[in-house]
């Protein structure tokens, strides 16, 4: 137990059901006084902070408490148990061991011991934390947006913005000249004044840095090293000396196409971006087009409003005078011009006829106020015309008075703002409306999904469809971001003609979008209307040779009574990851049984996760038989979960882990070092001998830069390359992830590494692939040997099998065999090897050490 130790666990004796709990915690866990002297803290402490247990006693912990929030900490002490909820809860930032602070949120009880202990938990909300300011940032530059902020104070919230979402870059945002050859100037705060000045007049082109090549190319620009990188020569040494060694730029567009600015990122650090910093990339540059293109729109408003400010000032459009009360006096004669009303009419009180019935409380009122306190009058209203339409007007007066202060007359005059009101409504809309597709973005939609909710009678429902684009993804990889737009805006197009008028779709992310259903009937028609809506989607798609291959997959739910906008998300999102899912069933209901289904995969991912970080995963090996001879020749690494409580589990009990990528990657890596680790122990041998076979999974086959890594750890362990197998599923042989997995099992191949190719027969490959990608070795599927000697189809399948194998050069290992008499009809038909329970059960790396240490010594 990790500080067992300390007096108090020494005066309380804690167990081992309390060492067991707060190891399997998966925050921090820790004891202390009133007066926050820490008596214990767990392992899952030590570990995340890199502090030791005894490092932490006392006030020892402080030490990695962020210097901001050692404030918020001394204002509880001395903590004091009170009332029915006697906890403390809070928020503080602790440093983990690599010297980044992160959001905890921390919650404290008092023990019922009559000593005064405290019993303290501690989680990690980083994410949560990190996600909300985002979200109010955004909400915070849009607002600026609408307000009509300066360019500049929106190019400076977005660096701000960009550094907070990418931690350790320094960013700047440029912009472009109208003809796009040039930066004109744009936010560069990290920059010495003196590269600041070198901005404006550079002309973009490719090897001017980053940026200059990025808004010249089009095209996204990733410097991982600006040392090494030749688009860095002639600006390398300015920057080299700031620290700085990698550089990501990325174009901003406009609603037509031009290119508007780059936004780029700096770090201190050669590095290229992961997959989640690209998605992070991918949001920020849509926030700048739209913050940048509305601004310069409003820019160009409030510069054409100072125009007319100008214009009108000495020359009124529509001058007038009025009494102190009030009354106009005179109007000139362009009143009628303008409105089609007589003059007449709007002398005395006889214009407040003139203005739009929504508008006349509030014009009164401000007027009355003006008249009382002798203020300059300016404000905005609608006027009616002759023909029965309305244009908004600008009306300013100014009050003059006598020498003793008196008002004696007001002046005034009406000016025409009415297409410059239009604009400006137009943005403040924009501000909901997603640029891409024209539907209302993810806030939009919300707002009108809870007021949908709202508006539900007792009795009646929402219903609300989630909806994503299934092969959307390989397309974008394929053909580019710009056909992967087209396809959005397409997609776009195609739903608002399948539905009707009345409803309420919208972009929610990427190629996710959103659809509020009401009054369609009970969960059954549900169903039904959104299997329809589906296949109309996916007919209409079909049309394009590009599309024809993307489908439409679904998610539904239906609202409760007392649901909030948020519950009825979740449950349709639960809804999608199930169709998702299900390649069988793009459309899926949500019900009780999706939420375990979900409940159980985040369970297995909880598992995965403390089984890393507790190194429990090891591998076992399944030996592999040459059928002719008997012997073993080799094995195939198996993943298992040597639990403390539970014993060996099988790969089942992590298996929606390995689909998680950050979790499924983390298995992958743990499990190919133990490996490698284990052959490296057991020695080298003659490639005849056979090899140690590894799974790869089609994600980690997809990470750049794998063979290289894979053949260095080899080098490393003094391996040879015919030592190790590697096993793929079909699904990497198939056209859209073929360019970069074929060159990197190709690289493999050329430098002895063995390539295997797993339950063959089950997937999606063809002879055409095997044939454009040779494999080493296939493996026959498990469920074909399972009915060797029942079923005719499988004998047949099975033998075909053998002899493709045979007549292509290929080795053919059949899986899953049980039984002497499977054996002995492999053995006929030619087949070279298997593997299953008939001969050996999977072993641990001890006991299979001691079989294959007598092969090589029988082989040499």
């Amino acid at each position: 137990m990790v500080g067992s130790s300390r007096p108090y666990a020494q005066e309380r004796g804690v167990d081992r059901l309390f060492d067991t709990l707060t190891r399997s915690v998966p925050g921090f866990v820790w004891l202390s006084d009133a007066n926050g002297h820490i008596d214990f803290v767990n392992c899952a402490w030590c570990e995340y902070t890199g502090l030791s247990s005894e490092a932490s006693l006392g006030v020892g912990w402080m030490q990695v408490v962020h210097p901001d929030d050692l404030k918020v900490i001394a204002a509880l002490w001395p903590l004091r148990a009170s009332g029915q909820n006697p906890a403390y809860e809070t928020q503080i930032r602790f440093r983990r061991r690599d010297g980044w602070y992160r959001w905890h949120l921390v919650r404290a009880n008092p023990v019922a011991d009559g000593d005064g202990h405290w019993i303290g938990y501690s989680a990690d909300i980083h994410n949560l934390i990190a996600s909300q300011t985002k979200d109010r940032v955004q909400a915070d530059i849009l607002q600026k947006v609408v307000a009509g902020e300066d360019v500049e104070t929106l190019l400076t919230a977005l660096c701000e913005l960009g550094e907070e979402q990418l931690p350790g870059s320094r960013c700047t945002v440029l912009l472009l000249s109208e003809d796009g050859t040039e930066f004109t100037g744009g936010a560069a705060s990290f920059l010495p004044r003196e590269l600041q000045a070198m901005i404006p007049g550079t002309k973009v082109g490719t090897g001017v840095g980053s940026c200059g090549t990025a808004a010249f190319e089009k095209r996204d620009i990733i410097s991982a090293s600006i040392a090494t990188d030749p688009l860095w020569d002639g600006w390398r040494e300015a920057f080299v000396s700031l620290g700085v060694k990698a550089c990501w730029s990325r174009p901003v567009y406009g609603t037509d196409g031009r290119v508007l600015a780059t936004y780029g990122f700096y770090f201190d650090e050669e590095r290229a971006p992961t997959d989640d910093e690209l998605e992070s990339l991918d949001i920020l540059r849509q926030l700048a087009a739209v913050a940048i293109d509305k601004a310069r729109t409003t820019q160009a408003l409030r510069e054409s409003e100072e125009h007319y400010r100008h214009t009108v000032e000495h020359n009124p459009q529509i001058p007038w005078t009025a009494d102190p009360q009030g009354r106009i006096l005179s109007v000139s004669s362009r009143w009628r011009e303008a409105t089609g009303q007589p003059v007449d009419r709007a002398i005395g009180t006889g214009w407040f006829q003139s203005l739009h019935p929504d508008d006349i409380d509030r014009v009164h009122g401000y007027w009355a106020e003006c008249l009382r306190t002798g203020d300059p009058a300016d404000l905005k209203y609608r006027i009616r015309l002759s023909d029965g339409g309305y244009r908004w007007v600008r009306a300013r007066a100014t009050p003059r008075r006598d020498t003793n202060g008196q008002i004696v007359k007001w002046y005034g005059a009406v000016e025409d703002i009415h297409d410059l009101e239009l604009a400006h409504e137009r943005l403040r809309k924009q501000a909901d409306i997603d640029d891409l597709t024209r539907l209302p973005n993810r806030r939009a939609f919300e707002d009108r999904l809870r007021a949908a909710i709202a508006k539900a009678k007792d009795g009646t429902s929402v219903d609300l469809l989630l909806m994503d684009l299934r092969g959307f993804r390989p397309l974008n990889d394929r053909f580019g971001h710009e056909v992967g737009d087209a396809v959005l805006r397409l997609f776009a197009g195609i739903l608002r003609e399948c539905l009707s008028e009345g409803d309420t779709i919208g972009r929610i992310a990427g190629d996710q979008f959103a659809l509020v259903f009401c009054d369609v009937g009970d969960e059954a028609a549900l169903q039904r209307s959104a299997g329809q809506l589906a296949r109309k989607l996916e007919g209409h798609l079909a049309r394009s040779a590009k599309t024809r291959n993307v489908g439409v997959r679904i998610g539904c739910a239906r609202s409760k009574r007392g649901d909030k906008s948020d519950d009825l998300i979740r449950r349709a999102k639960i809804a999608l990851y199930a169709a998702k899912a299900d390649s069988g069933h793009d459309v899926k209901l949500f019900s009780p049984a999706l939420q375990q289904a979900i409940d159980h995969r985040v369970e297995q991912i909880e598992l995965a996760r403390q089984a890393l970080k507790c190194r429990w995963l090891v591998p076992y090996y399944q030996p592999m038989i040459d059928l002719a001879s008997g012997r073993v020749a080799g094995a195939e690494a198996l993943l298992r979960v040597r639990h403390p409580v539970e014993g060996i589990l099988s790969p089942l009990s992590v298996w929606a882990a390995l689909d998680a990528p950050k979790v499924g990657k983390a298995i992958n890596d743990h499990i190919l070092s133990l490996v490698l680790a284990d052959v490296a122990e057991w020695g080298s041998w003659p490639a005849q001998l056979g090899s140690i076979s590894v799974n790869l999974s089609t994600e980690m086959l997809m990470q750049e830069g794998l063979a290289r890594s894979l053949l260095q750890k080899l080098d490393r362990k003094a391996l040879e390359p015919h030592q190790l197998t590697v096993e793929i599923t079909e699904r990497v042989l198939v056209d859209e992830l073929a360019p970069g997995t074929r060159q990197c099992l190709e690289q493999l191949q050329r430098h002895g590494v063995r390539v295997s190719l797993d339950d063959f027969g089950t997937g999606f490959a063809s002879l055409t692939h095997l044939q454009r990608l040779p494999v080493n070795e296939i493996k026959i599927d498990r469920s074909f040997v399972t009915d060797l000697g029942k079923s005719r189809s499988a004998t047949a399948i099975v033998k075909s099998m053998i002899h493709l194998g045979r007549n292509m050069g290929v080795d053919v290992v059949a899986e899953g065999v049980e039984t002497a008499e499977q054996a002995a009809l492999l053995t006929e038909w030619g087949c070279r090897f298997a593997q299953g329970y008939h001969f050996y059960r999977p072993l641990p790396a001890h006991e299979f050490a001691r079989i294959w240490r007598a092969v090589i010594l029988g082989g040499q």
